[in-house]
Parts: C-alpha cells; sequence; structure tokens
C-alpha cells in the first residue's frame, strides 16, 4: 500500500511518503506559491541565489511553487484561517503529489489544527479537496483515500515510532502535552494513555509569523526603517544566525528572543487555561513544529518541572506521523 503523510503548513510543505511498513522517505519544500509572473527570474549562474521551484498549472494559470519568501512580489500569502481552501494550497498539494514517484495513493493522511479538526464540515470539505484524480502536467495521480486528523497528534505518534523507551513508556502511561509551533497558529493537544482530550485542545494565532513581525518591528525600533520580514523568515529557514539590512549584517538572535518573550506568552498562557480544567499532571511535553527552537526557553521556563522532548527533526515531525498513521 503506497501510504503519503502531507504537511501543508504556512512557511513548510512536507511530503512523507512510501510503502506501508517501511521508513518514509521526506522531502521539504518552502510553502511559498504564487502565479509565475510574481515570482522572481533567476539569472543564468546565479542560481544558489533562490530556487526555480516546481511548476503547476491552476484553472489554467502557470503557478511556481517551493520558492523562497524573498523571491517574491506583488502577492499575498495565504495566511489565514481558510488557508486549506485557499489557491495557495491546492498549489502546493499538486506540486507535493508531483514529487511523487508513483501515480496512485493508496491511502493519504493530513491535519488540520486542532479548533478545525473537530468540524466535520472541515474535515469533510479537505477531503473533497485531495480525493480523486489530478493533472500533473502530462500526467495523472489519483488519491484512493484521505484521512484528516489533528495536526499535532502526527508528531505524537512520530515520536512513538522513533524515541527511546523512557519516553515510549510515558507515552504509553501518561498525560502527553504536544505543542505544535507553526508558522501561523500554536496548536495543543493533551493525550493521556494514548487518547486525546478533546476538551484539552487549542489554537492560538501567536505564532512563528506574529513573532517575525515583532522581531523585525524591534529591529527597526533599534536601527530605523522597517526590515523585511521574508529576510528574517529565510534567515530562519536556513539556520542562520543574521540578515543583511542596509548593508550590515543584523545578528537576529537578541531580537528573536524578545520577540518571543512577548508573543510566545500569549500562545502559552492560554494554553495554561485550558491545562487547569483538566484533572491531571503533565508528564511530558512534546515540543515541535518549525517554531518549536524559539518557543522552547519559554515552555522550559513556564513548565520547568516537566520534562521536555524535542523531536530530532521537528519540521518533518508531523508529516511522519501522519504516514506511520496511515500505514495502520
Amino acid at each position: 500500500m503506497q501510504v503519503v503523510g502531507l504537511d501543508i503548513g504556512y512557511s513548510n510543505l512536507k511530503v512523507a511518503f512510501g510503502q506501508a511498513g517501511e521508513r518514509p522517505r521526506l522531502r521539504v519544500l518552502p510553502a511559498i506559491a504564487a502565479p509565475r509572473a510574481h515570482v522572481a527570474a533567476q539569472l543564468e549562474g546565479l542560481s544558489q541565489a533562490g530556487t526555480a521551484g516546481i511548476a503547476v498549472r491552476l484553472d489554467g494559470e502557470e503557478w511556481i511553487v517551493g520558492v523562497r519568501p524573498t523571491q517574491i512580489s506583488g502577492w499575498q500569502r495565504a495566511l489565514h484561517a481558510d488557508y486549506a481552501a485557499s489557491d495557495s494550497y491546492r498549489a502546493l498539494l499538486l506540486s507535493a503529489l508531483s514529487l511523487l514517484p508513483f501515480d496512485r495513493v493508496d491511502r493519504l493522511v493530513t491535519g488540520l489544527p486542532v479548533s478545525q479538526a473537530a468540524d466535520a464540515g472541515r474535515r469533510e470539505a479537505l477531503r473533497a479537496i485531495i480525493l480523486g484524480r489530478h493533472a500533473l502536467g502530462p500526467g495523472v495521480i489519483e488519491v484512493a483515500d484521505v484521512r484528516v486528523i489533528a495536526q499535532p497528534v502526527g508528531s505524537y505518534i512520530d515520536v512513538l515510532m522513533h524515541a527511546g523507551d523512557d519516553i515510549v513508556d510515558v507515552i504509553g502511561d501518561g498525560t502527553v502535552l504536544v505543542i505544535d509551533v507553526g508558522y501561523f497558529s500554536v496548536d495543543w493537544a493533551v493525550l493521556v494513555n494514548g487518547d486525546l482530550r478533546r476538551t484539552a485542545t487549542g489554537t492560538s494565532l501567536e505564532a512563528t509569523s506574529v513573532l517575525i513581525e515583532a522581531a523585525a518591528a524591534f529591529i527597526g525600533a533599534d536601527r530605523g526603517g522597517k526590515p523585511p520580514t521574508a529576510a528574517i523568515e529565510r534567515s530562519l529557514a536556513e539556520q542562520r544566525a543574521d540578515i543583511l539590512y542596509r548593508g550590515e549584517r543584523i545578528p537576529l538572535a537578541r531580537y528573536l528572543d524578545r520577540a518571543a518573550k512577548q508573543t510566545g506568552q500569549v500562545a502559552l498562557e492560554a494554553l495554561r487555561r485550558d491545562l487547569r480544567r483538566e484533572h491531571t499532571e503533565v508528564d511530558l511535553i512534546l515540543l515541535t513544529g518549525g517554531g518549536s527552537a524559539l518557543f522552547a526557553p519559554l515552555v522550559r521556563t513556564l513548565f520547568d518541572r516537566v520534562p521536555l522532548h524535542v523531536p530530532a527533526d521537528p519540521v518533518g515531525a508531523n508529516a511522519r506521523g501522519y504516514f506511520y498513521y496511515g500505514g495502520r
């Protein structure tokens, strides 16, 4: 059975694919999609300055997917709660399917923020977008079955598959808080003995995109002007410690730390309010998602007595977990 775990985020597109029961292959691309007219042309011999991306056709128009945010101009990214219904999402879906080495997907698993995954109507709408036959250039790929689950559950399953015996023992018998720090939202879920507590799940919009905007504002206050958020996002994605601004290299660490304390505090306080309604103590925190490194210091401060586990690859954790879920 050919299985795909698909995590279409606001910052990265992650695809885990392969035969059920085997270790999946993983591809990660920037989750940036726009019509070709809004994507900067690459200069011959200077391809390292950007990426050519993947070309797909959407309603007869050519889109380019998987480029860096700094390569887009005159185009507004879809950063809203109806992301899964946007043209950008559809273009990202087509590009993900084009990466697969087979023409039939027996089961595809993807996720929604926990606040949306509880809505049967939203789950069915997303299934309808993905299910069926999709034209990819000269070929066609068929998606035969689609499952939609809450996003943090993917990371939970991934950790369960890869963690050591000590972590697996706590996951099996204890209370686990999963915090998924994405670009648009911070999602959390509580699982007790492997069962999802629906009353202890939530979403906050104080996530990485808001943190980046706050960091840019702090840099602007210190150095004038309006630093581009796209440059900060690119540096984070490439694990670089600075940005080039007005011809000068600006270290990001102190600005990101200030921004995380400001924005992360709001999200985590909402989480703590939800936890107060639960009649159990948290035994383990799983921190995942592309923004996990930025939120980790604050999580350690607020939950100083609870063990914290971050997957070796938090960016791909949801996609891998979806894959394992689909292969059961």
